[in-house]
């Protein structure tokens, strides 16, 4: 919008037909500054960083998934524990004698 100001035929009258997007502008440049945002990456940069984050949860949820397979595996085996160590005693002969089949 500002290049295209200054290579209007007539810059005044280019500013006073685009009056209400100069003030949308300068008020978004006041809150970024506000903010301490001095200077806005290039629009390469950001794609490159969402890129990047979605790269980044592509793998996170594929390890999320490899975790819950791996919790899974763990809740089986406790439950395995529990039923074993729940579970009535095997009862020997007194005679010393191993059972037979």
């Amino acid at each position: 919008m500002i290049e295209d100001c200054k290579s209007a035929k007539n810059p005044k009258v280019y500013r006073t037909k685009h009056q209400a997007e100069y003030q949308l502008h300068d008020s978004l440049k006041k809150e970024l500054q506000d903010l301490g945002i001095t200077k806005i990456p290039s629009s390469n940069k950001i794609q490159k960083q969402i890129e990047n984050l979605e790269s980044e949860q592509t793998s996170t949820v594929r390890e999320k998934q490899e975790l819950q397979k791996k919790l899974k595996t763990l809740e089986i085996i406790q439950q395995n524990f529990t039923a074993l160590l729940n579970a009535p005693e095997i009862q020997i002969p007194v005679s010393g004698k191993e059972p037979t089949l």
